[in-house]
């Protein structure tokens, strides 16, 4: 009976044995702050190289084979946390730990260590970026960085957002940040082929579920060792790599429904406008009769709505698959996606393919290599501008609900026939749209090479090699059964193709030596010295022709007659050599400084080379000894910086004398003096000073970061006028100045904390005040344009206001006695004729102040974010009210709803609008004060409400994590502003905007 009693026990015994040495844990791993999900977080096996990822909803899975073993929980910017394995189920939070957030704040050129900070950086990262359903990043940094302005004058999916940091800090040169991928400075913009369509920017091409995080410089010491080419900011984006642990692979799908947003542009309807049509042939003197004859009342039965017609209701969809993950040698990251959104506009829409591989390996203790490769391409059915006639925007607009598109017959007119004569666009777009075509094809290929090899421990030895390949084509294409395509004085020649291409490669090369050391034990220095080489060569080449035999045929070859082929060519390099040292004493005390000396082949050899050169400090105050007995602030840190920065972003030979051989003469060869140069020509410069105060309280519950600051831009390169006598009206010089003064802020707060409940709040504010210092011999600029002959309309440049302040003449409203339109002259008194009337400065095209505001709620597995975006203080010209609200000046188009309102009709009446008079009342409709509007906004950029499954419900199908959302975007505005959308970008100035797109869509994220 012992002998029995006691195998029994030992088979217990034994069994228990291998049941506690092989056996599952799982879990779930959050942020000890929020509670939010941690993705991505390294669980190992404590002193063995097994280990698995943490999927994004934060939850795990490892086998442990040893019962006393111990698991290490390990995620960049947060503690290691280590815990027996003696559970089934172990939850971890990690704690934020400031001496591991260096790896996490890139600057392009370096890592920084977060403590040691002394920049103003702003940092948007994955989770804000992912799965939004809009395919340009610019888009979505909209209030997620302080002092970034992005905004668009289109809603075209893929079209150029025009972004400003810390406001504009030059005229002509552009205003834009200088963009960086991976530590290699890339092109961005448009690269087609300008045919009239609405815009195309390179940077749609990239795929913002690739990104990891998007760092914005903003001060001198971040932006300095960019040198000449950091005046603007920066942006440094940071594509994802792989992880060391256990392979993961991850699937996302988004599917939804877009809609236009019209904002409060409103239309009248077919009734409305036949009866102020009747009304205004009442007030011009028609008799009852010559009216019906007119308007007859069976106009009333084939009302057509142009609006609903050129507009769509569509999808956005977006399909990824990715794969990380490696070892201590490798490291990789892969990812192929497809998005897809139809535009607002019938017919319009885009398309885009991208693939990415991430590797990296460590090929000894001294040596590590890797690639990072990113390919993507773009197809955008893209819209016509909405200053063109065949556009269906324009005559959405435009064309009278009395016009019926279709024949008697009931077939659509083309256009072309003599009852079509009367249209305001002399085109039927629902004929001729789906025949024309505009396409803009992308492609961009983004590579890079590096080596590290770490020769001593305190010096590293470092080579990049990088690529930036960009392929742009546009192909258009007219039928010849359409207004656009038929030709009136040949029919043989009707029909049009037109094809360009444009080919832009930079290749840059880094060298660079970094390392760092210590000088007894407070004393800690770190430095990088790089030397830089970046040439770009650029072709571009367009052919048209015209003469198809059917629409059919539309390629080039097919055409009959040539009408134009046109190309260029040119070269520009860059060469730089920069370097930066920090020095840290004492874990408290931080300074750095960085100095570049910059080669441009954009300028002459006499000033061809610049300096440039920045300081930085901070002091952490929290550490100090006086602080620790304190228990109200858990963070304290003094920012200060100042430096010098530069700009070369213009045109190529503007200092050379150059003649333009384009032209013929009596069929030989010719040229003709383009410009006269100028050799004296130098660097638009900036100075940037910074003072920020980063603050935390009650153990980081609630963070506060502020900046001040005041960046001066001299040296402006401008166009000015020079003597007839010359040939040439104009040449570039360095003559203007331009200040912009500001602050900035970022609060975060946790709401609330428990097991169960989390709710974050994030604010963003930016305050930005722009005045021009300086322009050439005093002399104010109207209707000023830049180098690449953008012209600001209405506005003017002129000493002691703000770039872009609106200069139009004061409207006065209507005289009661006879309706005539009134404005205001210089002595204060009103006029009838406006070639009497002063002109004024009113605002400015920028916003006084912007500002970011999301919530986030977690609940058990469920998640709701809203994000908010606030734009203030800027005035928005509403050209196209012009011609919807031109008192009768537009007799037989579409009208707002607002010009049938109060409109002057008898004497004595004290009316809105002067009295409609047909072909217009002395030009009531002109530029004037009377459509300047506040552009000021209120915009649910985002809410998403999300839910990840369980992990116990996905043990059996081995399925890391699961999570579904529906999410909307653009879904709700506040405005006074009566046009399409108040954002409108820094010209300031609606026409015919295309609208942007609302959006409703559900997505799935499984994680294997």
């Amino acid at each position: 009976m012992r002998k029995v009693l006691f195998l029994l026990l030992s088979v217990l015994f034994l069994g228990g044995q291998v049941y506690a040495q092989s056996r599952t844990v799982t879990g779930r791993v959050t942020d000890g702050k929020d509670g939010s999900p941690i993705p991505g977080a390294t669980i190992q096996i404590k002193g063995t190289n097994k280990g698995t990822m943490s999927s994004p909803d934060g939850s795990y899975k490892i086998t442990v084979d040893n019962g006393n073993a111990v698991l290490s929980f390990s995620f960049i910017g947060y503690l290691v946390k280590e815990l027996p394995a003696n559970k089934e189920v172990i939850n971890v939070s990690l704690e934020t730990d400031n001496k591991q957030l260096s790896e996490v704040v890139v600057t392009g050129y370096t890592q920084v260590d977060r403590k040691k900070m002394v920049s103003s950086i702003a940092e948007v990262s994955s989770k804000q970026i992912e799965n939004v359903p809009m395919p340009d990043v610019n888009q979505i940094l909209q209030g997620r960085a302080p002092g970034v302005v992005s905004a668009s004058g289109s809603g075209q999916p893929g079209s150029v957002q025009k972004v400003t940091i810390r406001g504009i800090g030059s005229l002509s040169a552009g205003a834009g940040p200088l963009y960086v991928i991976d530590g290699i400075i890339v092109n961005n913009g448009q690269f087609n082929y300008d045919n009239q369509t609405q815009s195309s920017d390179i940077m749609a091409n990239l795929n913002p579920n690739d990104i990891e995080s998007v760092n914005v410089l903003k001060d001198a010491s971040a932006t300095g060792l960019y040198g000449s080419r950091g005046s603007n900011g920066v942006i440094v984006i940071t594509t994802k790599k792989g992880k060391a642990g256990t392979s993961n692979v991850n699937f996302k799908a988004q599917y939804g429904f877009t809609s236009p947003s019209f904002g409060k542009w409103k239309q009248m309807n077919g009734e409305q406008a036949f009866n102020y049509e009747k009304d205004l042939l009442r007030l011009g003197g028609a008799s009852e009769a010559e009216i019906k004859e007119q308007l007859p009342d069976s106009l009333l039965n084939h009302m057509f709505d142009w609006r609903d017609a050129a507009f769509q209701n569509g999808r956005t969809q977006n399909y990824q698959i990715s794969s990380s993950g490696g070892n201590d040698k490798t490291k990789y990251y892969l990812s192929g996606a497809y998005f897809s959104q139809d535009g607002a506009l019938i017919y319009s829409g885009l398309k885009r393919y991208s693939v990415v591989s991430n590797i990296q390996h460590k090929v000894n203790d001294r040596l590590d290599i890797g690639m990072n490769l990113n390919l993507s391409y773009s197809d955008a059915n893209n819209a016509g501008a909405g200053n063109r006639y065949s556009s269906p925007l324009l005559a959405s607009f435009a064309n009278s609900p009395m016009l019926n598109p279709y024949q008697p017959n009931g077939k659509l007119y083309t256009g072309l026939e003599d009852a079509w004569a009367n249209s305001p666009t002399g085109d039927n777009f629902l004929y001729s749209v789906p025949l024309n075509t505009n396409n803009n094809y992308n492609f961009r290929g983004l590579g890079k090479m590096f080596l590290n090899y770490r020769i001593f421990d305190w010096l590293k030895f470092s080579q990049n090699i990088s690529a930036d390949m960009i392929m742009a084509r546009q192909k258009s294409f007219q039928d010849p059964t359409t207004a656009d395509g038929f030709n009136s004085e040949d029919g043989s020649k009707s029909g049009s193709v037109l094809e360009a291409s444009q080919t832009n490669r930079t290749i840059t090369s880094q060298t660079s030596l970094s390392g760092n050391f210590n000088i007894g034990e407070k004393s800690q220095f770190d430095y990088l010295a790089m030397m830089e080489y970046v040439p770009t060569h650029f072709d571009g080449f367009n052919a048209s022709g015209i003469g198809l035999a059917n629409g059919k045929l539309k390629v080039l070859d097919a055409t009959s007659t040539p009408q134009s082929v046109t190309g260029d060519s040119y070269d520009y390099r860059f060469v730089s050599y920069l370097g930066q040292l920090n020095y840290t004493y004492n874990n408290k005390y931080y300074l750095t400084g960085s100095i570049r000396r910059d080669g441009s082949s954009r300028f002459s050899p006499n000033n061809r080379y610049g300096t440039f050169y920045a300081l930085g400090a901070s002091w952490r105050v929290i550490d100090e000894n006086f602080m620790k007995s304190q228990n109200i602030f858990s963070n304290l840190k003094l920012r200060a910086s100042y430096g010098t920065s530069g700009n070369a972003n213009f045109g190529n030979y503007a200092w050379m004398a150059l003649y333009k051989y384009n032209v013929a003469y009596n069929g030989a060869p010719g040229g003709y003096l383009n410009s006269i140069g100028n050799p004296d020509l130098t660097w638009e410069k900036s100075t940037n000073t910074n003072i920020g105060l980063d603050m935390g309280f009650l153990k980081d519950r609630l963070t506060v970061s502020v900046d001040v600051y005041n960046k001066k831009s001299d040296d402006l390169l401008m166009n000015v006028p020079i003597p007839l006598s010359t040939g040439i009206f104009q040449r570039p010089a360095n003559v203007g100045a331009i200040r912009n003064r500001g602050i900035e802020a970022t609060v975060s707060s946790v709401n609330i904390q428990s097991k169960e409940v989390t709710w974050t709040t994030d604010v963003t504010f930016a305050m930005n005040r722009n005045k021009v210092l300086k322009l050439n011999n005093h002399e104010p600029i109207n209707n000023f344009k830049d180098f690449e002959e953008t012209a600001y309309t209405n506005t003017i440049l002129k000493e002691g206001l703000p770039a872009y302040t609106w200069y139009l003449r004061e409207w006065a409203g209507v005289d009661p006695a006879n309706g005539d339109p009134l404005w205001y002259t210089a002595d204060g008194k009103t006029t009838n004729d406006i070639n009497k009337a002063s002109y004024k400065t009113f605002g400015n095209t920028m916003p006084k102040f912007t500002m970011g505001f999301n919530n986030t709620v977690n609940y058990k597995g469920f998640s709701l974010s809203a994000f908010f975006y606030v734009s203030q203080g800027n005035e928005i010209f509403n050209g196209t009210k012009r011609y919807g609200d031109a008192d009768g000046g537009r007799f037989g188009w579409n009208y707002n709803v607002e010009a049938g309102e109060n409109y002057w009709t008898t004497p004595g009446q004290k009316a809105d609008r002067p009295k409609p008079v047909i072909g217009g009342n002395k030009s009531s409709n002109a530029a004037s004060s009377r459509y300047l509007e506040d552009g000021s906004y209120i915009r649910l950029r985002n809410v998403t409400l999300g839910y990840n499954l369980p992990s116990y419900m996905l043990k059996a199908a081995k399925i890391q994590g699961i999570r579904v959302y529906v999410q909307g975007a653009n879904l709700w505005t506040i405005t006074n502003y009566s046009g399409v959308d108040p954002e409108i970008g820094y010209d300031g100035y609606e026409f015919f905007k295309y609208p942007v797109n609302k959006s409703v869509s559900f997505g799935v994220d499984i994680t294997l």
